[in-house]
């Protein structure tokens, strides 16, 4: 007898909040259930075991979604301030820390209470991000965010792109490459479009990207050609002039990974899936030139030096989209800002500044009680002016901002969309004791009301939040 697995989750990866369905088949009349095991890998203990009796079909359906999210995490050690006010070249990138975890897969089947481990069979390596889908995205379409590519017909063998990918972000603000009003497209092209962000100087932002790209069976690139190779920082100014370009290559030295040297060809795997480039104003890797009024982040894979045209081993064409940042300038009349970061829908990281006004209050809640004037423990009956009534035995005090958005345009709106509804927020102030520092909160505002241009004409947001730390208080 054979246990197969007839169904699986998407690879990949999927997604831990959401359907992750496994269905088992295999079963005869001499055994009385199906078991699935779930390990972590190079783990020698199961984190799960779940047993299910054959359904009307002889078949037994898991959903292990529950388990899966028990294996991901929010990502740990500030994120969003990597490579701020940083010189070390290891922090210029990162891999994966907590949003995504390997596991293996092991059917078995149960007789009179016993599972032989002999006939383990192991289904299958899966990975889990600890981003969310919808309930109808049985499987999930991985494609949008892993890049395929080919061989070129020349002797050279140009890798050529046949599916251009997107980062692993809720930014719904994206243009093609052709619109973008300056010289990007003498330079560089990014057919997959690109996605654009309106930041400050100040601002710390961060991009993570699916790392290893799909092979193509036929005509495969070459050997170095395994995943995201490193990214060009491409400054330019006002007049839409290319002012510095930098290559920054996704190796070990810099944070990322699994090569130790550009083209060494390894494979991405386990927390090298997914690699997060630092990309704001200040905490990009390249020093921002003065004139620069935009830049972009240009994702690229391997290609030979006869391909590329430089003494560079890679294409000029982003086989994911270009990221471009405009650096907005400060206005005379804006609050001190406050930027978000949240934990976006597919795992990782956003950040969105808020520039208008703000206001902080505390919520005071004191629990009392009366306490009499005098003290009847003493030699005599005193009572000064001093002496306390109604005393605070303990209270809580809640730190609550309500701050508002610039005005935006419509896709950016959209985007806001994943800051109100994510789990795990963060703000940086500007001013402060905590100024430049990620500090986590918990958003009030509970609802989220879709604006437009056509409905709203100019319209703004307005977030309410406390701090996830209440402040520290004495006893009366």
């Amino acid at each position: 007898m054979a246990i197969i697995a007839t169904q699986t989750p998407s690879t990949p990866f999927d997604m831990a909040y959401g359907a992750n369905p496994v269905t088992l088949s295999g079963l005869t009349t001499l055994e009385d259930k199906y078991v699935l095991q779930v390990y972590r890998v190079g783990a020698a203990d199961p984190i799960s075991d779940v047993r299910q009796t054959p359904n009307r079909e002889g078949l037994a359906i898991f959903d292990i979604q529950n388990v899966l999210q028990n294996l991901v995490e929010p990502s740990r050690d500030n994120l969003d301030a990597l490579h701020y006010n940083q010189v070390a070249q290891n922090t210029r990138m990162r891999i994966i820390r907590g949003e995504v975890e390997e596991y293996i897969l092991i059917a078995n089947y149960e007789s009179d209470g016993v599972v032989d481990p002999n006939n383990d069979v192991e289904i299958g390596r899966f990975t889990v991000m600890g981003g969310k889908k919808a309930y109808w995205e049985v499987p999930l379409n991985t494609d949008p965010y892993v890049v395929a590519a080919s061989g070129g017909e020349t002797i050279d063998n140009c890798t050529t792109i046949s599916r251009y990918a997107k980062p692993l972000s809720d930014n719904q603000w994206t243009i093609s490459d052709s619109a973008t009003g300056d010289d990007f497209l003498v330079d560089f092209l990014s057919p997959g479009g690109i996605d654009v962000h309106n930041v400050y100087s100040d601002d710390q932002c961060t991009k993570s990207f699916w790392n290893p790209i799909e092979r193509d069976g036929t005509l495969p690139p070459a050997s170095q050609a395994q995943g995201l190779e490193g990214f060009y920082i491409a400054q330019y100014n006002a007049a839409g002039n290319l002012i510095l370009n930098n290559f920054y290559g996704n190796t070990q030295g810099n944070g990322g990974g699994p090569n130790t040297v550009v083209s060494q060809g390894t494979t991405p795997t386990g927390n090298y899936n997914v690699v997060t480039i630092a990309s704001g104003p200040a905490n990009l890797p390249a020093n921002l030139q003065s004139g620069c009024t935009h830049y972009y982040i240009i994702p690229v894979v391997y290609t030979s030096t006869a391909c590329s045209g430089t003494a560079t081993p890679v294409m000029n064409t982003a086989a994911w989209r270009a990221q471009r940042y405009n650096i907005l300038d400060e206005t005379c009349n804006d609050y001190p800002h406050i930027q978000f970061a949240w934990m976006n829908s597919l795992g990782f990281r956003d950040q969105f500044t808020f520039t208008k006004r703000n206001q902080k209050t505390v919520n005071i809640n004191r629990n009392e009680f009366l306490k009499e004037a005098a003290d009847y423990n003493s030699t005599s009956y005193a009572v000064d002016v001093q002496s306390r009534g109604y005393t605070t035995y303990s209270q809580t005090l809640e730190e609550v901002y309500e701050v508002q958005s610039d005005f935006m345009n419509d896709s950016e709106a959209k985007t806001l969309q994943s800051l109100f509804t994510s789990a795990s927020a963060l703000v940086r102030f500007t001013e402060g004791d905590l100024a430049d520092q990620w500090v986590p909160i918990s958003i009030i505002t509970s609802n989220y009301v879709e604006r437009n241009n056509r409905k709203d004409k100019l319209f703004q947001y307005t977030i309410t939040f406390k701090i996830a730390h209440n402040i520290k208080s004495q006893r009366g």
